[in-house]
C-alpha cells in the first residue's frame, strides 16, 4: 500500500501541531510496511536541518521540502500532482491550503482515494464569517463531497464537517495520536507555575486567560506564575501587543507572567513535567496536541469547551470550562485549593489518559481506514 501526504507544514517545522501529528502518523505507518511519501513546504524550518527542493528520507519517510514564498506554491502543486500518480491513497491536510484544491481535483479525475483532514478550519471561530471562505467551502462541497472521505479528530469536528458538506458525507473520527515523550522526573528546585505552550494567536484566547488570572485571588496572592512558551507570527504581532497592554494596565499581574518565546526539545518536556497545571482556553481546537504533551508528563490540564477534552473531567485529569474570565478564575482557585494527596492522584490520572493516545498502540485504526 502506498500513501501520499500533502501538507503545508511537516516535521521539523516549528509551527503548528499538524506538522508533528502527520510525521508521527507517517512514521508509524512506515513501521507497518506502508510506503509513505510527503510533499510539503520549507516554512518555519531552520536552514541546515533538512535538504530543500530534493527528495530526502526522514525516518524512512520519503519527503520533498519545497522552497516557497507564499501559500500558492507552484512547486508544491507540481511535485504533489506528479507524486500522486505513484500512490494508492491521497491524504490532504487543511481545507484552505491552496495546493490541496488542485491535488484533490487531479486525484478525483484519476479516481484516486482521497482522505481530507480539515484540521479545525471549519469551526465558526476559524471561518469567522468570511464570505470568501464560505463560498470556497461551497465549491468544495459541489466538487468533492461525494468523492472524499473526511477525517475529523473529534465528534465536534465531525458535526462541523457535516454542517458544511451535508449529513451524507463520509466521515471518519480518529483523534490525533502521538509519539509520547519519555516521562521526566519533576525538578524540586523550580518555581511554582502554570504553563501555556503554543502559538500566540487570537484563537488561543490568551487575553481571556490573562484577565482570568488577574481575577483569581489564589493566583494573585501566591507566588505562582504563568509561563507562556510560544512564538509570535508576524500576522499576530498586534495581538502580542494587546496582551502586553493588558499586563501594563495590571502591574501586579505583569510581575507574574513570563513570555519565554519558542521552547523546544527536552527543555519543553521538562517545562511540562514541572508545571502545576497546563492551560489551553482556546476559542476552538479540533484537537489540541499540547494537551497530550502535558498529560504525558503527568501534568493535568485546564482547557475550554472550545476543545474536545471533556474526558479530562471524566478521567479526573483536569478541568473543562467555559473560556471566560470568571470561569478561568474559578478553575485556578479550585486547583490551587487541592490538597497534596488529591493533586498527586490527578497527576497519575493524567499520565494514564495520555497513554490512550500513543500512536504505535493505535495505528491499526488508521490502517483499517487505508485498507
Amino acid at each position: 500500500m502506498k500513501l501520499f501526504i500533502s501538507a503545508g507544514l511537516f516535521y521539523p517545522s516549528k509551527l503548528g501541531g499538524p506538522a508533528n501529528t502527520l510525521y508521527w502518523l507517517a512514521k508509524s505507518l512506515v513501521s507497518n510496511n506502508i510506503r509513505v511519501s510527503v510533499v510539503t513546504s520549507n516554512n518555519h524550518i531552520d536552514k541546515g536541518l533538512v535538504v530543500f527542493d530534493e527528495w530526502t528520507e526522514i525516518d524512512n519517510i520519503r519527503v520533498r521540502y519545497c522552497s516557497v514564498n507564499s501559500k500558492f506554491s507552484l512547486r508544491v502543486i507540481f511535485y504533489s500532482i506528479k507524486e500522486l500518480f505513484n500512490n494508492d491513497i491521497i491524504l490532504l491536510s487543511s481545507i484552505f491550503y491552496i495546493p490541496s484544491f488542485f491535488i484533490a481535483l487531479i486525484a478525483s479525475l484519476t479516481s484516486k482515494k482521497i482522505i481530507w483532514s480539515p484540521r479545525g478550519e471549519l469551526f465558526n471561530s476559524a471561518i469567522d464569517g468570511s464570505t470568501p471562505k464560505l463560498l470556497y467551502v461551497r465549491l468544495l462541497k459541489f466538487l468533492f463531497s461525494k468523492r472524499v472521505i473526511f477525517h475529523a479528530t473529534s465528534s465536534g469536528e465531525k458535526n462541523e464537517i457535516e454542517k458544511h458538506f451535508g449529513s451524507n458525507v463520509k466521515t471518519i473520527v480518529i483523534p490525533n495520536y502521538m509519539e509520547l515523550n519519555e516521562k521526566k522526573d519533576r525538578l524540586v528546585n523550580v518555581g511554582k507555575y502554570f504553563l501555556y505552550v503554543g502559538r500566540i494567536a487570537p484563537i488561543k484566547a490568551l487575553d481571556i486567560l490573562l484577565l482570568g488570572l488577574a481575577k483569581s485571588d489564589a493566583f494573585m496572592k501566591t507566588d505562582y506564575k504563568l509561563l507562556i512558551a510560544g512564538g509570535v507570527e508576524k500576522q499576530f504581532e498586534w495581538y502580542y501587543k494587546q496582551l502586553n497592554k493588558i499586563l501594563s494596565e495590571n502591574l501586579s499581574l505583569k510581575e507574574k507572567v513570563v513570555f519565554l518565546g519558542n521552547v523546544e526539545g527536552d527543555q519543553k518536556i521538562q517545562l511540562y513535567a514541572d508545571a502545576y497545571y497546563s492551560m489551553l482556553v482556546s476559542h476552538s481546537e479540533n484537537f489540541g496536541n499540547v494537551v497530550i504533551e502535558s498529560l504525558s508528563q503527568g501534568t493535568p490540564v485546564i482547557t475550554s469547551h472550545g476543545t474536545p477534552w471533556q474526558n479530562l473531567v471524566d478521567c479526573k485529569a483536569g478541568l473543562w470550562i467555559d473560556n471566560n474570565e470568571n470561569e478561568v478564575a474559578k478553575s485556578i482557585d479550585k486547583v490551587l485549593a487541592m490538597d497534596e494527596e488529591d493533586y498527586l492522584q490527578v497527576r497519575e490520572n493524567a499520565y494514564k489518559l495520555a497513554l490512550e493516545f500513543d500512536v504505535y498502540s493505535n495505528i491499526d485504526n488508521w490502517i483499517k481506514v487505508l485498507q
